[in-house]
């Protein structure tokens, strides 16, 4: 524990100055150029000593280079990215990918008149709803917010994690919400990336090259390693880590996050239009 003095002509008083009171979420990004150079280094240097130089390459060069296959569902049309459809109705769509992670698209009618507004509040409700959803099954929230397509489409989209069903690690969903007015219908994506064995390898691999960047003891670093992302209030839940910052996604092309956030939602995103 560190401490400083302000020292005054008739008494010096000690002041805290330790991990306590720093909010390493925002002391480290967004990352300088400096602090990502500090990080890769560390990062190469550890991440050779635990692989073969051949998977080294293999998965930092990793990618599922997704297909283009335009569908249409109801008046929503999008790229299903070529994924095979194991189940449809009028109102749901069922699809699995070459790896074997699921994907759900639903039509919803609302129970009242949707109107295209601007509202804070209503952005707000959502994300704490979509929180305490996350939080009930052991897991934690990501990032939640609004969304206005290339085709002008309003929506919401936010990424949770929750515990494996079995074993150590965490899965990662997308879920992504996009009124159309017009026909006065919701339409829900839902898609779930599982992350690989070994789990937790993100997480595991940032903690050192963090505390270099930061200066900070290992065990300090447990204190401040963990956040919501907009609530530093809020404790509940498996809360999101450091290292799954968009900014880490560079270094872990292989992990569930670098694939939502870099290869599902541009996917679906950048396609989806009411015909």
């Amino acid at each position: 524990m560190f401490k400083r003095f302000l020292k005054s002509k008739k008494e010096e008083k000690p002041v805290q100055s330790n991990f306590s009171n720093r909010d390493l979420f925002n002391e480290l990004f967004p990352l300088t150029e400096e602090n990502k150079s500090k990080f890769k280094n560390s990062f190469n240097s550890i991440f050779e000593k635990m692989f073969e130089k051949e998977q080294v390459d293999k998965l930092l060069n990793y990618s599922r280079n997704y297909k283009t296959k335009e569908t249409q569902f109801g008046n929503l049309i999008f790229n299903d990215m070529s994924w095979n459809s194991i189940d449809s109705t009028e109102t749901k769509l069922q699809y699995i990918s070459p790896d074997s992670d699921p994907m759900v698209i639903e039509i919803f009618e609302p129970n009242g008149e949707m109107k295209k507004e601007n509202s804070e509040a209503i952005m707000l409700a959502y994300r704490d709803w979509t929180r305490k959803q996350t939080v009930k099954i052991g897991g934690g929230l990501i990032m939640c917010e609004e969304v206005l397509t290339e085709n002008g489409i309003v929506g919401y989209e936010s990424i949770t994690k929750i515990p494996k069903r079995e074993g150590r690690g965490m899965d990662y969903t997308y879920f992504l919400n996009l009124n159309d007015y017009k026909e006065q219908k919701m339409y829900q994506f839902r898609v779930m990336i599982f992350e690989m064995n070994p789990t937790g390898l993100r997480d595991n691999i940032s903690m050192h090259p963090i505390c270099d960047i930061t200066d900070t003891d290992i065990g300090e670093l447990m204190s401040l390693y963990r956040q919501d992302p907009y609530n530093k209030e809020f404790k509940e839940g498996n809360l999101m880590n450091i290292s799954e910052k968009e900014e880490f996604d560079s270094f872990f092309p292989f992990h569930p996050l670098s694939i939502i956030r870099n290869e599902i939602k541009p996917n679906i995103i950048n396609s989806v239009r009411f015909n």
